[in-house]
């Protein structure tokens, strides 16, 4: 059952959000907290984790099933007389539906079919009786509903609107979103009727306002994990004779660091059997911790050169690791770099050195902000690549979330298996690949990317960096957790576990 939390009082509202954890499905759109970075936009269905739209300004069904469509499943007509009065709408249809499991209860969708603008009370407001409501009676009794969240999208700002006292339906294009938790009407038996009610404080102009279905994200449905060469070495053991492996290690040798062209910074990394404090569990043996301490930037910066491993730079390469973000591991004032491939050159592709596809490229991995309470995802921390190619536009590389299945999400204390290919470009030709696997299982794919312009750019290294910012530091210490790195010429997926 989905929580459901309401106050006349803004600033106990505020407070209990960030206490409760809502039992939300991934693609559910969210309503976002009062400084607007992380909510439902008309841009993003939730900001905070990247998660855009199909369509700009929201995506809906229709009562034919038809995306974007235009045959509402009930309107209300609204007049213009500057008064504040009820509004409802005939719900049952479309509840009907989402008790019955023929589509995901994701909220409904208030757009405008014909006419002006209308200003609806949300449920911040601080008048309760103003606050919209969904009731529902069957032959078993009436529940009275309050929505979950609400917002409404506005094409006029890139921040979202889901704590404000009102919800504007717009004759443009602007629709109001609100969700409901159906789980109280299961109990009232079959045949349930269900009305929308809103109060509108403002009108600007009449209007006819259509009730449709919110329909965005995608489905992630249960998958097995992809094997690959990995699968013939229960543990890894042995996977570093295989033919198609470039490198491995386990950092179970006192000497590890040798095993790296160059390993830094010294001071922040260390390999663990045992951390308590950080709620630390083994992989396999030990694993590399390092250390992102309260103050700095800097927490690994070790970099693999495939011209002193096997004397020649490749084009394509596969390089898995595994990830634990440690118990204290919360990204509150920026993003920053995780591991991943590049071809520098010392030049560019990195640090506001613009690449041009002549002087250099990267594609390190990402994390960015730690999902903030309230939100679908709260408390899962993003991760994606981080990129210079040769079509940015700014001088900073860009942000790629891995956001297929919502695989590139994270939380904390469990070990992930990480796994990129990178295929360099055809000089000048946009169609270089970056792949994702999240334990083995796809979580990005870009097949049109330039990396470079000329022959002589190759790939240079694996790039084992963890990094905060940007500019700003890590405002407290914080950890993760590396082992069984492979890098190879082929795909590796997840290890198998066993003897």
């Amino acid at each position: 059952m989905r929580n459901m939390i309401k106050t006349s009082c803004p600033g106990l509202f505020l407070a209990l959000m960030a206490a409760a954890v809502l039992k939300a499905a991934p693609n559910d759109w969210a309503e976002g907290s009062a400084d607007g970075s992380d909510g439902a936009t008309r841009d993003y269905y939730n900001r905070a984790g990247l998660l855009e739209w199909k369509n700009f300004m929201g995506d809906w069904r229709d009562a034919a099933d038809r995306a974007q469509g235009e045959r509402p499943y009930a309107t209300a007509s609204i007049t213009d007389d500057d008064a504040q009065k009820p509004v409802a709408w005939d719900a049952t249809p479309l509840v009907r539906e989402w008790l019955a499991g023929k589509h995901p209860n994701q909220g409904f969708f208030l757009r405008t079919v014909g006419g002006g603008s209308i200003v609806f009370a949300s449920r911040e407001c601080d008048q309760a009786d103003l606050r919209p409501r969904l009731v529902i009676t069957g032959g078993k009794g009436t529940v009275t509903l309050e929505p979950e969240a609400d917002t409404y999208l506005t094409a006029s700002t890139y921040r979202s609107q889901g704590t404000a006292e009102e919800l504007r339906v717009s004759g443009g294009a602007g629709p109001a979103l609100l969700r409901f938790d159906l789980a109280p009407a299961e109990r009232l038996g079959p045949g349930v009727t269900a009305e929308l009610r809103l109060v509108t404080t403002k009108q600007y102009g009449q209007a006819t306002i259509g009730l449709f279905r919110c329909a965005q994200g995608h489905d992630r449905p249960p998958s097995e994990p992809i094997q690959g060469l990995a699968a013939r070495y229960p543990g890894d053991r042995g996977i570093a004779q295989d033919p198609q492996v470039i490198f491995f290690t386990g950092f179970e040798s006192e000497a590890w660091a040798d095993e790296w062209t160059r390993a830094a910074p010294e001071d922040m990394i260390y390999t663990v059997a045992a951390d308590p404090a950080r709620k630390f569990e083994p992989l396999r043996g030990k694993a590399l911790r390092a250390k992102l301490a309260e103050g700095s930037n800097t927490a690994l910066n070790t970099l693999l050169k495939f011209a002193q491993v096997t004397g020649a730079e490749p084009e394509e390469v596969f390089f898995r690791y595994y990830l634990r973000l440690g118990d204290d591991w919360n990204q509150t004032v920026q993003g920053g770099k995780m591991p991943g491939i590049s071809g520098t050159y010392g030049v560019a592709g990195w640090g506001g050195r613009k690449s041009d596809g002549r002087n250099g490229w990267s594609a390190r991995g990402a994390f960015h902000q730690t999902v903030p309470p309230g939100n679908p995802l709260a408390g899962l921390h993003p991760i994606g690549t981080y990129c210079y190619h040769a079509d940015m536009q700014g001088y900073y590389g860009d942000h790629w979330l891995w956001t297929k299945g919502y695989r590139g999400f994270l939380e904390n204390n469990r070990w992930y298996c990480v796994e990129q290919y990178l295929k360099l470009n055809t000089p000048g030709e946009k169609n270089g690949i970056l792949r994702a696997w999240i334990d083995g299982r796809p979580a990005f794919e870009k097949t049109d990317i330039r990396f470079r312009l000329v022959d002589r750019l190759k790939i240079e290294q694996i790039w084992m960096n963890v990094y905060h910012g940007g500019k700003k530091p890590s405002p407290y210490d914080q950890h993760l957790f590396i082992d069984n790195v492979v890098v190879a010429k082929q795909y590796i997926g997840p290890m198998k576990t066993g003897k």
